[in-house]
């Protein structure tokens, strides 16, 4: 009598956290819009309708990489804010969004893209909007003003990574000088003193 465990077992090895990761690498290498259900499967490996064991949809795959990569940020920004406070504490938090943006610039794009899924990405930014606004209110912002400073303060600073990341600003100019007077800038707009150390 034939022993059953002799039999090959087929393990279905792939996850939707798989399918996600996947994603992530194709908007890297390739960007957002070269995100699709077909290239997804190619780089698994499996045809295109195993996907659907696991995603509902190129939607649904383009929500979730959004939503992985804003809980990454946030995580990001959390960890840096963590010990700090006052301007010293808020320049770290901006310096490490612009690090990241940087770093990620393809993942930052899709990630700062009209959103697939609002009301999930904006749940994966709880983090972010936390260490920001906590930030912001030991720099002395009141607490009902720091939600408007914070979308001010974000909205200067994606543009600057955004042009540095396109390429858009080329090589002729000072791109460190640039932040810096950005910085100063979203801070001055903040009412705070760029210079003062707490």
């Amino acid at each position: 009598m034939a022993d059953d465990n002799s039999r090959p077992v087929r393990r279905r090895t792939l996850t939707r956290d798989k399918v996600v990761a996947a994603a992530l690498g194709i908007v890297d290498e390739l960007g957002w819009e070269q995100l699709t259900m077909s290239t997804l499967s190619s780089r698994l490996g499996i045809v295109t309708a195993s996907l659907y064991n696991h995603v509902r949809n190129l939607d649904d795959v383009r929500a979730a990489v959004q939503i992985r990569a804003m809980t990454e940020l946030g995580a990001h920004l959390r960890e840096v804010a963590m010990g700090r406070s006052g301007i010293d504490g808020l320049r770290a938090l901006i310096d490490a969004h612009h690090a990241w943006a940087v770093e990620h610039p393809r993942r930052y794009g899709a990630l700062t893209t009209a959103p697939v899924d609002r009301g999930g990405l904006l749940a994966a930014a709880l983090d972010a909007n936390v260490a920001l606004r906590t930030m912001l209110a030991s720099c002395g912002v009141p607490e009902e003003e720091t939600l408007e400073a914070a979308v001010g303060m974000f909205a200067a600073l994606h543009g600057f990574a955004v042009l540095q990341s396109s390429g858009f600003l080329g090589d002729e100019l000072d791109l460190d000088h640039i932040y810096e007077t950005v910085v100063r800038g979203v801070l001055t707009g903040a009412s705070l003193d760029p210079t003062r150390t707490r």
